[in-house]
C-alpha cells in the first residue's frame, strides 16, 4: 500500500489549513492587515498611511482572494481528510489537491516577485511582513514540492 509519512499528514491536515484558514480570517476582517503584512514592502510602504490603499477596488480583489482561500480550505478538509480508506487512491488525490495548491503558492511568488522584482531576491532586507508572507509561502511551497517528488518515503510501500 501507497504511504503518506507522519510528517506530511500532519502538515497538510492541520497546520496547512490553519495557515490557509488564517489567511481567510485576515482577508474578510482585516484587509489592512494583509496590505501592511502580506503584500511585498514595495506596496504596503508606497504611503505613508496603508488606509489609503485600501479602497473599493482592493477591498474587491481581497475578498476575492479570500474567497479563492476559502475554496482552498474546503479542498483540504473535504479531500485530504475524506479519503482515509484505499491508501492507492489517497495518495493519488493528496498528490493531485498539493499540486493545484503548489500552482496558487508559485502564482502568489510570482505577483510578489512582479511587484518587486530586485527586492524579492534580498533576503537579509526583508521586514517582518515580508517574512510573514514570503517565508511561509516559500516553506510551504518547498513541502509541497518535496511531497510531490516523494521526499521522505512518500509512495513507498508501508508494511
Amino acid at each position: 500500500m501507497s504511504h503518506i509519512p507522519l510528517l506530511y499528514r500532519i502538515f497538510f491536515l492541520y497546520i496547512d489549513p490553519l495557515i490557509c484558514l488564517s489567511g481567510i480570517y485576515i482577508f474578510f476582517t482585516s484587509p489592512i492587515l494583509y496590505i501592511t503584512n502580506g503584500t511585498p514592502t514595495t506596496i504596503s510602504h508606497s504611503h505613508p498611511d496603508p488606509t489609503v490603499l485600501l479602497n473599493g477596488f482592493t477591498d474587491y480583489l481581497l475578498t476575492s482572494l479570500g474567497s479563492y482561500a476559502l475554496f482552498v480550505f474546503a479542498m483540504q478538509i473535504l479531500l485530504l481528510h475524506g479519503f482515509n480508506d484505499a491508501a492507492a487512491i489517497k495518495l493519488r488525490i493528496w498528490k493531485r489537491v498539493q499540486f493545484g495548491i503548489l500552482l496558487i503558492d508559485l502564482g502568489l511568488l510570482y505577483g510578489v516577485w512582479r511587484a518587486d522584482p530586485a527586492g524579492f531576491w534580498k533576503v537579509a532586507e526583508w521586514d517582518q511582513g515580508d517574512w510573514t508572507n514570503n517565508g511561509i509561502l516559500g516553506f510551504v511551497a518547498l513541502t509541497r514540492t518535496a511531497f510531490l517528488v516523494g521526499l521522505g518515503g512518500v509512495g513507498r510501500d508501508s508494511k
